[in-house]
């Protein structure tokens, strides 16, 4: 009968855990299939035109491609195709772009650009419509992007938390489970009743914890969440700087032929690479202003530095040992061409990139 009893007190703790875990992911599901958070109104009438906002998905995470797009129709009811756009992702605070692409029309009327975030938090998508060479629209949707691992850190938190109790629960209960023999030791001597023992103690263990856990959960959840990653400004009598752990991706050929920079190469208090091919990190120290909107050591993140430090040459006209017209193995003519997220760039060596950037550096016929 008591092995019993323990066996339907185990058996009830863990479905009562089992539940609220059920729970959890199910209300997570059914978020899913909201709008995204931050979207309301994702429909806009600007000038005549109707702009719709069509994001890939209805949550955005950290680390996954996402698509946004804006279906465009014309003052005269018509799809509006062909038209100059430009897309940009913004930071919420300081309404400054962090990201550029290009646009592509995927389909008559719909313009799209792809974006993989870093960091959480609050964002605008925002889109240049050059209508002609005076009038433009600059249709601007908030986006909030989440962090995976906050979510995860919430529900280990209460998961951890709920367990320690139930264990602290039994633990001071457990004397109502003794034996036969426990029973016999703990009865009194005149009425033959038996003494029941209850200990505080491991509830208080139990409830200690948890309030730690949950503590620690939420701290770990706000710091994902709040994009504390992307770095923190810290201000001293000598300005202020911004710690940073930023990254970009180069993709580079010459003459048809993939280039590749040297792995583990680089000063790491400066642009360096790691295990993976030609993606530059920076995790180091660059000064900012105090309002941490600008940068103040810009040369810092130009991507010609990491050339500098191989001894690789990188100018406007020449990349390696390759300058514009000299000949391909097939005999052809070459030229040097650049791009930043499918943008063409001039800026070549001097580019100061932003996290997040896929740097194209072609030289071909």
């Amino acid at each position: 009968m008591l092995e019993n009893n323990r066996k339907i007190y185990f058996l009830l703790m863990i479905t009562v855990l089992a539940s609220i875990f059920n729970l959890t992911t199910t209300t997570s599901h059914v978020e899913d299939s909201s709008l995204p958070e931050g979207v309301e109104g994702e429909s806009l009438h600007i000038e005549g035109y109707d702009i719709t906002f069509i994001p890939s998905d209805t949550r955005f995470y950290v680390g996954k491609e996402l698509s946004f797009a804006v279906h465009v129709i014309a003052p005269d009811g018509k799809l509006a195709t062909g038209i100059d756009v430009q897309g940009s992702v913004l930071d919420f605070k300081t309404r400054k772009p962090i990201y550029y692409a290009a646009i592509s029309e995927v389909q008559k009327g719909v313009y799209a650009f792809s974006w993989k975030p870093s960091f959480a938090g609050r964002y605008f998508s925002k889109f240049l419509l050059r209508l002609d060479d005076q009038d433009s629209l600059t249709p601007t949707f908030e986006i909030n992007v989440k962090d995976k691992r906050a979510e995860y850190s919430i529900i280990g938190s209460i998961f951890i938390a709920i367990a320690s109790l139930a264990f602290g629960m039994y633990a001071s209960l457990s004397t109502l489970f003794c034996s036969k023999k426990s029973k016999r030791k703990n009865r009194k001597n005149k009425d033959d009743k038996i003494i029941k023992k209850f200990r505080i103690a491991p509830i208080i263990y139990g409830i200690g914890i948890g309030v730690l856990a949950l503590l620690l959960g939420y701290s770990v959840s706000y710091f994902y969440q709040s994009g504390a990653e992307r770095g923190f400004i810290v201000c001293g009598q000598d300005g202020c700087n911004l710690a940073v752990h930023w990254h970009t991706q180069l993709a580079m050929s010459v003459c048809g032929k993939p280039y590749h920079l040297p792995l583990e190469a680089g000063d790491l208090e400066n642009q360096h690479t790691h295990k993976e091919n030609d993606r530059l990190h920076f995790h180091a120290l660059v000064k900012i202003d105090e309002s941490g909107t600008e940068l103040l050591e810009p040369e810092k993140l130009r991507v010609g530095g990491i050339f500098d430090q191989l001894g690789v040459r990188f100018t406007s006209k020449c990349f390696d040992g390759y300058c514009n017209n000299d000949l391909c193995s097939d005999g052809k003519s070459g030229k040097l061409k650049m791009a930043v997220n499918g943008i063409a760039n001039e800026q070549y060596a001097d580019y100061v990139w932003k996290d997040g950037d896929v740097i194209s550096i072609v030289f071909a016929p």
